[in-house]
């Protein structure tokens, strides 16, 4: 992949991660009301402490790929985190998928351009 392509994907998904991890703690952005069992996990979630942690993973990880450092270790995070994003959506939530779909192509479109890095992980 065009190396000013992935640096654009790495900067895009980097300020993403930022934004979606900080939200966790500053709540600009409405969470939206979940009907149903996703909503009771979503309280879950909340009352845990668990979007918490997972917040503080976002804020590391948008960092570190905006920094251009340990982009490989804050993808493989990244993209387990945006991977439960899109099942969670769409079990629990279908109407408010498109954010998570958009993190997860984000994150593999990055996973592929260094495909190289992760060679030694996918190999049997």
């Amino acid at each position: 992949m065009n190396s000013k392509v992935t640096m654009g994907l790495r900067i895009l998904f980097g300020i993403f991660c930022l934004v979606f991890g900080l939200n966790k703690f500053l709540n600009f952005l409405a969470f939206p009301e979940i009907p149903g069992d996703g909503g009771t996990l979503m309280g879950i979630y909340f009352t845990s402490g668990f979007l918490k942690i997972i917040g503080v993973l976002e804020i590391l990880g948008g960092i570190a790929l905006l920094a251009n450092k340990f982009v490989p270790l804050a993808l493989i995070i990244m993209t387990a985190i945006m991977f439960n994003a899109l099942l969670f959506h769409a079990l629990h939530d279908p109407a408010n998928i498109a954010g998570a779909v958009l993190g997860y192509v984000l994150s593999l479109a990055l996973v592929y351009a260094h495909k190289e890095r992760f060679q030694s992980l996918l190999s049997a």
